[in-house]
């Protein structure tokens, strides 16, 4: 008799002040043969919602008759976060994906990265963060983290090999444990985000593959660039930032010197500071797509040095 089945499960966190319980959603997905459990996360920052799309449209597109192992989704590991569409959590604003692997009795942030621990990272044997640039950025990448194939297999034109990569994220437990992981940063910025959700599905169906979750080989990922060195360029000022390079730029190169935007003081109309491509080859990794209000020390650019990138080909 077939395994296969689908289940809806409530991991619990606690009871919030209104009296209403927090608790994340998963979704079990079980093939009918025995293989590896894949996690796949969205909305860790509440304000990346490609991810929570992706999962969305991922759970029907698959068919657990024909799947080995099993899939767990979270699509919205943050709930606060995504529904008041911020980054951080608002009830502590702490930074979910820095706080790994929780305290079950510290801030409430730290109390979601426990439950998320303890019930689904510490028990899946592969795992897929996806983010996003969130309101205001655009981006498109994916970092290599400890298996280079599941990263190359989502297919994305820019890839980033971190020499110390971020702790107290999701994937920290994951690198600890020794399972293949990658995150994936897709869309953004108040774009129209639909050729993102689509890129992200086929993307994720063609990991699964890899994995040996769905049958089929996965798809060449064509060529690649695998970047060393990412600068994050960060407004000195705030005000009304004006982009000289747009969203279709994203993925590509500008020289050294580009101006990539400017802003101005929204009262004065002065220009307040001029942003420029630091490298002698810039590979546009996040943007600005359109006219923000910008703050100090916000996410402006990112920009990867192209003259000490892998090419893939």
């Amino acid at each position: 008799m077939s395994q296969a089945q689908r289940i809806v499960r409530r991991l619990p966190v606690t009871t919030l002040a209104s009296g209403c319980e927090l608790a994340l959603v998963l979704h079990e997905i079980r093939g009918s043969r025995p293989g590896p459990v894949v996690g796949i996360s969205g909305a860790v920052h509440g304000d990346e919602t490609v991810g929570v799309e992706v999962i969305r449209r991922l759970s029907h597109a698959v068919n657990p008759e024909e799947m080995t192992g099993s899939l767990w989704l979270i699509p919205v590991a943050n709930p606060l976060a995504y529904e008041a569409l911020t980054r951080n959590t608002p009830l502590d604003m702490h930074n979910l994906n820095r706080v790994f692997p929780g305290d079950r009795g510290g801030w409430l942030t730290e109390k979601i990265a426990d439950t998320l621990t303890r019930e689904f990272l510490n028990k899946v044997d592969a795992y897929i963060d996806l983010h996003g640039g969130g309101a205001l950025a655009l981006v498109d990448y994916v970092y290599i983290l400890n298996d280079e194939g599941l990263s190359r297999s989502f297919g994305s034109r820019l890839l980033y090999r971190p020499e110390h990569p971020y702790e107290g994220t999701s994937n920290s437990i994951a690198r600890t444990r020794g399972i293949p992981c990658c995150t994936v940063e897709l869309g953004g910025g108040w774009t129209s985000e639909e050729s993102y959700v689509q890129r992200g599905l086929r993307a994720c169906l063609n990991a699964l593959r890899y994995l040996g979750v769905i049958r089929g080989e996965p798809e060449p990922p064509g060529r690649q660039v695998v970047l060393r060195e990412i600068a994050t360029i960060r407004p000195s000022v705030g005000g009304t930032l004006v982009p000289e390079v747009g969203a279709n730029m994203i993925t590509r190169t500008v020289p050294q010197g580009q101006v990539l935007a400017r802003i101005y003081n929204p009262h004065t109309f002065e220009e307040a500071e001029v942003i420029r491509a630091p490298f002698p080859d810039n590979a546009m990794v996040l943007l600005m797509p359109d006219i923000r209000r910008v703050n100090p020390g916000d996410y402006a650019y990112m920009v990867g040095n192209m003259a000490t990138a892998e090419v893939y080909e």
